[in-house]
């Protein structure tokens, strides 16, 4: 049996991360409909780095035309249309480390490569599973240092706070949509249940909507997803096109706007907000990957050693930011 010795060691750790770094990027982006999608529309981005904070151009107001005769004034007051939404880079890894002792027990080749597959293995599990928490989350977590996700990107309260460096309140083209079905906030409706769901569906799609652009995507927890699928009848649960293409389950659901993906978040380990519905522009959306961090070797090289110890470690890292770019048509509705 062949002796694997230390060198070979580090080399075929580092190797191995990195030939499943690919593997780990199709886990994370193809894991969630919403990432899938933005992957599969090219949302999913290398930005340059430029500096320690990411910046996005945004236009967040725009022209106005009127009609005139004679000598009529001609409104030519100046407008700012573009400023830059500016968000910290957020980086997330995922360690793992085999000490001396476990090394010294496995020494054949075929054993270090086992026991490296399963170190990696559980590293791809962890940050992945901490990846899709973030994308649901508010960027509070761990002491501000998480991905701003939709908790923080479609907010309950749209018109207080800044995000990507603008104020909300001064700036009312920056601000996400929110309704408390319960409260009354879709005209008509104080209840989401099978008979109200749909409507509600319909009124708040066209509401939200300019021209072709709308909230294409609803992401919903299971409370509120159970009244859509039981206001259906069976030959009427449809999935979409795009939605079958990329091999996710939903509910195609027409709107005055246009056709929309319904998808259920729930199961194990699920952190989706109970009660709640983030209906989701997919056009408006983005996630920016810093370059040469979209899940890759942490340590350079052969992996590390710590001085003062008998092993060596490795991880996963992860460096980027989800954006919301355009806020207009991203609603949060809260269902009961």
């Amino acid at each position: 049996m062949a002796i694997v010795t230390d060198r070979q060691y580090r080399q075929a750790l580092t190797a191995s991360v990195a030939k499943r770094s690919k593997i780990v990027q199709d886990i994370v982006h193809k894991s969630t409909p919403l990432t899938k999608i933005l992957k599969d529309s090219g949302r999913i981005k290398t930005k340059r780095a430029g500096g320690p904070e990411l910046r996005i151009p945004i236009q967040f107001d725009k022209l106005s035309a009127q009609w005139f005769t004679g000598y009529d004034k001609i409104e030519i007051t100046p407008k700012e249309l573009l400023n830059s939404a500016v968000f910290n880079w957020s980086r997330v890894v995922s360690m793992f480390s085999l000490n001396g002792t476990e090394l010294m027990y496995n020494t054949g080749e075929e054993e270090v490569i086992d026991l490296m597959d399963f170190y990696i293995a559980e590293a791809e599990k962890s940050i992945k599973e901490e990846w899709e928490s973030a994308l649901v989350g508010d960027g509070t977590g761990s002491g501000g240092r998480q991905m701003i996700g939709l908790g923080g990107a479609v907010p309950i309260v749209t018109n207080t706070g800044t995000y990507g460096g603008i104020d909300r309140a001064n700036v009312p083209n920056w601000r996400t949509t929110y309704y408390d079905v319960t409260a009354g906030d879709v005209s008509g409706f104080t209840a989401w249940d099978s008979t109200t769901a749909r409507p509600i569906m319909e009124t708040v799609a066209l509401a939200r909507s300019r021209n072709s652009m709308y909230p294409d995507l609803w992401v919903m927890d299971a409370n509120s997803y159970a009244p859509v699928s039981a206001s259906m009848v069976a030959h009427q649960r449809i999935t979409t096109q795009r939605a079958a293409n990329l091999g996710f389950e939903s509910l195609g659901v027409w709107t005055p706007a246009g056709l929309v993906d319904v998808v259920a978040a729930g199961g194990i380990g699920n952190v989706m907000p109970a009660n709640t519905i983030f209906a989701l522009n997919t056009a408006g959306l983005a996630i920016y990957e810093f370059p040469g961090q979209s899940f890759v070797p942490f340590h350079p090289g052969d992996g590390i050693r710590p001085i003062n110890q008998d092993a060596w470690a490795q991880g996963i890292v992860w460096s980027g930011q989800f954006v919301v770019e355009n806020p207009l048509h991203q609603v949060r509705i809260k269902t009961a």
